[in-house]
This record gives C-alpha cells, sequence and structure tokens, in this order.
C-alpha cells in the first residue's frame, strides 16, 4: 500500500491570517498530481487540518465546502491535531504492521507537548476543551478566545521557533515500540535513522502546506521505502493507468476533471 501523507494545512475561514495560502482547485489539482505520479492508495491528513484556533468548523467549511468535502471522502484519513482537536470527529493515530511484520506510527506529534502528553496536562486539557465547546456558543466569547489565541500562539506568523529536539525525543521513544515514525506538527520536514537492539527504526516529518508548499512523505507499507516531497510541479504521463487511477478515486472531485488536469 502506497500512503501519502500530508499535515499542517491550517485551513481557515479564509480571514486575514490565511496560512493555508492555496486555492481550494489549485491544492487539489496539485494532490492529484501527486497521487497519479506515485500510484497512492490513501492519503493520511497528519493534523492541524483546520484551523480551529481562529474559526469554528462550521465557519471553515462555509467557506470552503468543497475542499472540505473532498477531505472528508473515504479515501482520506483523517488525525486529529492540536488546531482542530475540538472536532468531533478524527482519529488519534495510524497503526499499520505489515506482512513482514514491521510496524508503522503516524500522528500529529503535538502530544510531545506538556498539555497533550501527559496524564495531568491531558486531564486539563480535555476539561477545558468541554467547557470551551459550551461557551463558544455565545459569540462574544468566541471572539474574545480566537484572539487571545491567535497572540498567544502567533498564528500569522506559522511555523514558529520549535524545539526540535524534544520531537525527536519522542519519535525516539516511540520508536523502541515501532518500526517506522511519522510525525508532523513542527512544520519541518525531517528525516532520521537509527537502530535498536539491532532493528533499523526510520523517523520522518511530513513537514507542512502552509504558504503555498507542498511538502509529505510518500511511504510503501511493505517495503518502508519513503520519498520525501517538496515541491509538486509533477509531470504525470497520459496513460491508460492514470486514467483509472483518475477515475476510480477522485470520480466525485468537483475539481479534478479530466480536461482541466491534461490541459495545464
Amino acid at each position: 500500500m502506497n500512503l501519502l501523507i500530508i499535515s499542517d494545512l491550517h485551513i481557515n475561514s479564509n480571514n486575514n491570517n490565511n496560512i493555508f495560502g492555496w486555492n481550494s482547485f489549485d491544492f487539489i489539482h496539485q494532490l492529484q498530481k501527486v497521487i497519479l505520479k506515485y500510484n497512492i492508495d490513501k492519503v493520511i491528513l497528519n493534523g492541524d487540518i483546520y484551523e480551529m484556533y481562529q474559526s469554528t468548523f462550521e465557519d471553515i467549511k462555509n467557506s470552503n465546502k468543497q475542499l472540505v468535502n473532498q477531505l472528508n471522502s473515504d479515501y482520506f484519513y483523517y488525525i486529529k491535531g492540536n488546531h482542530d482537536g475540538l472536532n468531533d470527529f478524527g482519529n488519534q493515530n495510524f497503526v499499520h504492521t505489515n506482512s513482514s511484520g514491521k510496524t508503522i506510527y503516524i500522528e500529529h506529534g503535538h502530544h510531545a507537548d506538556f498539555m497533550s502528553g501527559t496524564k495531568v496536562g491531558r486531564f486539563f486539557e480535555n476539561l477545558f476543551f468541554k467547557f470551551l465547546k459550551i461557551f463558544l456558543k455565545f459569540s462574544f466569547i468566541k471572539k474574545i478566545f480566537f484572539e487571545v489565541v491567535e497572540y498567544n500562539d502567533q498564528i500569522n506568523r506559522i511555523p514558529r521557533k520549535y524545539d526540535r529536539y524534544k520531537y525527536l525525543k519522542y519519535a525516539l521513544k516511540l520508536l523502541k515500540k515501532y518500526d517506522l515514525v511519522v510525525l508532523g506538527h513542527t512544520h519541518k520536514i525531517e528525516e532520521h535513522k537509527t537502530y535498536y537492539i539491532n532493528q533499523k527504526k526510520i523517523y520522518l516529518n511530513c513537514g507542512s502546506c502552509t504558504f503555498k508548499r507542498f511538502q509529505g512523505i510518500v511511504l510503501n507499507t511493505e517495503t518502508l521505502k519513503h520519498k520525501i516531497i517538496k515541491k509538486s510541479n509533477l509531470k504525470v504521463k497520459k496513460t491508460t493507468k492514470v486514467l483509472k487511477i483518475q477515475n476510480n478515486i477522485l470520480k466525485n472531485s468537483e475539481f479534478c476533471n479530466k480536461e482541466y488536469f491534461y490541459n495545464n
């Protein structure tokens, strides 16, 4: 199985602090080119897909209806990050064991932080989100919350400076159990290989798709071979196989029709 892992799109309701930067049609078009180029079987959306520190999911969907509907299809596996943790749907991680017994673990990566990565932090975080869901029904509280978080988290200046060692240390801890670990969260592409009890271990960070960048990881789950995607200006040959993949995977997409794809 070929996976494409992308994270940290931070899609919001198209306000002044929109760091996603993509036109919806253009992003799906670039995504499609990667899918076709590498015969992707499933796309893993590895957290912070939606910027819910600034907007509610309802506002985001209303502003990006076609894009959100596309990303919510069965072809995409959605993992929640810290910025979209308020969503009632989504997964905490993705775990896969291949035919050779090698294990793959994918999560957003914010559990390396105190608020999400410790029992005490998770207790207060969960308590905070429960109350937040109640009080966000009041428009004035919602406005104040978004302004405070934006100022404190410097959302409009992402990527901010992260302690990358902290996340590497967290990944190494996970690698004691898993053979390959993929995180996001830091907006920084990373690739590290090491050995633990004579077993090769791999840590990858899939970067970010903000500011009109397209970054991600293509991963074959059987061989564990992977490729880092840092740009998306790919040329795809017009073959019968490409047409079949396009029709089967993206047949419901309102963005990706054959006429547009092959003329651009």
